[in-house]
């Protein structure tokens, strides 16, 4: 199988008031061989546990919550790294020091 690089980027990073555990919503553009496809709706979640980025959800006819698009951990990762730094510029988030 070929490898190719992806260029991600946080096109813009929205902060959510009163939404319990959701902070803030992003748009998220990857652009692969030429090809950019845009994921709106990213979350940026926190609770006493940590923060997580997570990708957009529906909801089914039966009720539950499904993730809308599915992305392999080689793009997953990358980009919630990419959604944290533009939240953290933003002054959404709060860098951790250790």
């Amino acid at each position: 199988m070929a490898t190719t690089s992806a260029v991600i980027t946080a096109n813009r990073v929205t902060p959510v008031a009163n939404a319990g555990k959701l902070l803030a919503l992003a748009d998220v553009s990857i652009l692969m061989d030429g090809v950019e496809v845009v994921i709106h709706g990213v979350q940026v979640r926190a609770d006493v546990n940590g923060t997580e980025v997570t990708l957009p959800k529906y909801r089914a006819p039966d009720g539950t919550w499904m993730t809308a698009i599915s992305l392999p951990d080689e793009l997953k990762g990358p980009m919630g790294d990419v959604v944290m730094a533009a939240a953290i510029e933003a002054g959404i988030l709060m860098e951790k020091h250790r």
